[in-house]
């Protein structure tokens, strides 16, 4: 038998940048944050999200709780139309 290299897939769960802190979400899930090493305020929130979203009770609950707001928004553009509204906050 050849012995044959395992080929490993890593995501990456924490970058450090230099600009202003960063949360992205894969489709399946997935949580990856960036943070800068002063720990300011805002790279606080971003870690407090990210350990939020670590909280399977938490997380299927503010899930629930946006998906209300889109009911009735069927087309991409009424989605993106009504996501500006919540982001506005009317």
């Amino acid at each position: 038998m050849i012995d044959e290299p395992q080929i490993k897939y890593v995501r990456k769960r924490l970058y450090v940048t230099e600009k202003a802190p960063a949360l992205s979400v894969d489709s399946d899930g997935y949580v990856r944050c960036g943070i800068s090493g002063d720990m300011s305020d805002s790279d606080m929130l971003v870690l407090g999200l990210v350990m939020s979203l670590k909280n399977k009770e938490w997380k299927d609950a503010l899930l629930e709780r946006v998906r209300s707001k889109f009911v009735g928004a069927t087309s991409t553009t009424a989605k993106i139309t009504r996501s500006f509204e919540l982001l506005k906050g009317d």
